[in-house]
């Protein structure tokens, strides 16, 4: 019989830290005098079934997370026989993706939002991790659903993480639309240069 007590609690930790830094970042937001939530007519940049999907997916993640960390006795037919040293090794990368995400969302500052936006005045991030990568919040958002999954080795949390990078590929490609469509030769100039989701070595930056 494997125990997942440690796990459960390195993902509920995971989790919990997510939201509190997505929280302290949207407060900051506030404080600035910025919305951190988009008007209903710039939510257009994210199309219809994004914020819908993550609507639906904010409860969905919610009752995964909660029967995990409850773990009743049918979570034991979920599981997956993932080894323990490939378990805690997802749970430690998990964590060190944190700082990055903060170096990130510091980088963007006043640009961030929960879904794609441009805001007044807006001019393209290049500073940070944009210097190298285009999109390092959601390169770091797809090794975080691998973390959860590695950590948990359960089906549901497994699939739903597959599903959440495929996702996060296809919203990355989407957002770029929207760059290139604003920004013009400055964006494709700095395609150029950066990777979308890895640096690309070898390039000048």
């Amino acid at each position: 019989m494997h125990d997942e007590l440690p796990f459960r609690v390195l993902f509920v930790g995971m989790y919990v830290a997510g939201f509190g830094m997505r929280g302290y970042f949207a407060a900051q937001l506030k404080r600035q005098g910025e919305r951190v939530l988009p008007r209903a007519e710039e939510r257009q940049h994210a199309g219809g079934f994004r914020p819908l999907f993550q609507g639906v997916m904010f409860f969905i993640w919610l009752f995964i997370v909660f029967s995990y960390a409850w773990y009743p006795s049918w979570m034991d037919f979920f599981h997956l026989p993932f080894p323990l040293w490939l378990r805690y090794a997802g749970a430690s990368v998990g964590f060190l993706v944190f700082p990055f995400l903060i170096y990130t969302l510091r980088a963007l500052g006043r640009y961030w939002s929960p879904l794609p936006v441009l805001r007044d005045d807006h001019h393209l991030v290049t500073s940070g991790p944009y210097r190298f990568v285009r999109h390092p919040m959601y390169a770091a958002m797809m090794v975080l659903f691998l973390s959860f999954a590695l950590t948990t080795a359960n089906l549901p949390v497994t699939v739903s993480s597959i599903l959440a990078i495929i996702l996060t590929v296809r919203w990355g490609r989407q957002e770029e639309e929207m760059m290139v469509h604003h920004f013009g030769q400055e964006y494709e100039e700095y395609m150029k240069r950066t990777g979308a989701f890895l640096p690309r070595w070898g390039r000048k930056t």
